[in-house]
């Protein structure tokens, strides 16, 4: 695309400008119109006990364990399509994220769903973990970093 000029808001709507005209396929264009732009931040929040996520307010967060001075459990909701979690070893204490019921989570080292029930856990510092549900009843992991492994 060509560089943009100008962008202009008008009655809810981003029109963009380009400085110069771009073929797109067979179309060329001199604007593009934008109708939906989502603009977000990621809230961050220590857990040094237990917790229960709740889908209703909670989706997107970002979980540390920050301060724990021992194991700390992440209960998660059930799993909707759509449902997204971000969690980071803060301490060099065991951060468990365990499923609801007899949902599963994909291990992040291949993918595989693991036990239905069964729950993540890691435990050194830095260790990170972001998880989605694309498929009712399953979460799949889309990126980590260490070693998560599953509850035996």
């Amino acid at each position: 695309l060509g560089r943009v000029a100008v962008v202009s808001l008008t009655a809810g709507e981003i029109e963009v400008f380009l400085d110069e005209p771009t073929t797109i396929g067979t179309n060329e264009l001199a604007s593009l119109s934008v109708t939906s732009v989502k603009l977000a931040h990621r809230t961050v929040e220590a857990k040094t006990t237990d917790y229960t996520v709740v889908a209703a307010t909670d989706n997107a967060k970002c979980f540390t364990t920050v301060g724990a001075s021992g194991t700390v459990t992440f209960s998660l909701p059930a799993a909707t399509t759509g449902q997204e979690y971000f969690f980071r070893v803060g301490a060099a204490q065991e951060l468990r994220i365990d499923p609801n019921g007899t949902e599963t989570i994909s291990l992040p080292s291949n993918g595989v769903p693991g036990a239905a029930g069964k729950y993540l856990t890691a435990n050194a510092d830095g260790e990170t973990v972001h998880i989605l549900c694309t498929k009712t009843g399953e979460w799949a992991v889309f990126g980590f970093t260490g070693t998560w492994t599953a509850e035996a």
